[in-house]
Formats: C-alpha cells, structure tokens, sequence
C-alpha cells in the first residue's frame, strides 16, 4: 500500500520543478533577447561610422557637392540610383554635411548622422536606450581646383 502522505510530496517537488524551470527559462530568454539587441546596437552603430568614414574620404578628394556626399553616405555612389534603397533606411535629412575654413588650407569637411532610429525586440531595451549618440567624423580636404 502507497502512503498519501509520500505521493503529495512527490507530487509537490514535481510541481516545484517544473515552477523553478519556468523561472529560469524565462531569465535566460530575456537575456538572450536583451544580448540580440545589444549586439544589433553595436552592429548598426558600427556599420554608419564606417558609411560615414568610406563617404568622408570620397568627399576630401572629389570636388564639394552636399548632395553627393550624402548619396556616397546612403547609397555608396555619388548619384542617386534608379529605385534604390538607402542603406539602414538613412534619409537625407538624417545626415548633416558641414564645410570648415572654405578656400584655406585648413580647409575640412564634417559628416554627421543623426536621429537614427533603432528597433529592438524587447521593449525593456528600447526605454532604457536613448539615441543621442550621433556618428560623427571630420577629414581634411585633399582636393584643390
């Protein structure tokens, strides 16, 4: 003969188990998740500094045009291409061209991207992140009429 008092033990520690993987379970899926959009963070952000650096030293040897440097920024050629979509969904007002010292010989070109939004999985990340960090660079001009 069973004894009840051993079979609602039983059946408690396996209630418990089950309670306990849920937890964890759990944890570990929103650690996941929280890792997939910190390295998405990463990912992007790194993927605009280089967008901004290729473009900035296109732009120090090519004649100044704003608005081809901001088509080297999001579509890495001078001219817009027929049908085209930017690069991370850039558009032009999120990138600022600026010129220093005009006609000198300290003259410089500065690429800035800005506002670029990110899209996370977990809404968590997305409270906690705030995009105030723009991608900025600055080069010397080489070219000389």
């Amino acid at each position: 003969m069973i004894n009840t008092a051993t079979m609602n033990k039983r059946n408690r520690q396996k209630g418990q188990a089950l309670v306990e993987s849920a937890l964890v379970v759990l944890i570990f899926l929103c650690m996941l998740i929280s890792t997939f959009d910190f390295a998405q963070v990463l990912f992007v952000h790194n993927s605009l500094v280089n967008r901004v650096r290729i473009s900035l030293r296109w732009a120090a040897m090519n004649p100044y045009d704003e608005i081809s440097v901001k088509n080297m920024v999001r579509y890495s050629q001078a001219t817009q291409p027929q049908g085209a979509q930017a690069y991370l969904g850039l558009t032009e007002s999120q990138i600022n061209v600026t010129r220093f010292d005009t006609g000198t010989a300290t003259e410089r070109i500065q690429i800035a991207i800005v506002n670029h939004p990110y899209h996370f999985f977990t809404p968590l990340m997305a409270r906690v992140f705030t995009n105030d960090l723009a991608v900025v660079a600055t080069l010397p001009t080489e070219y000389r009429p």
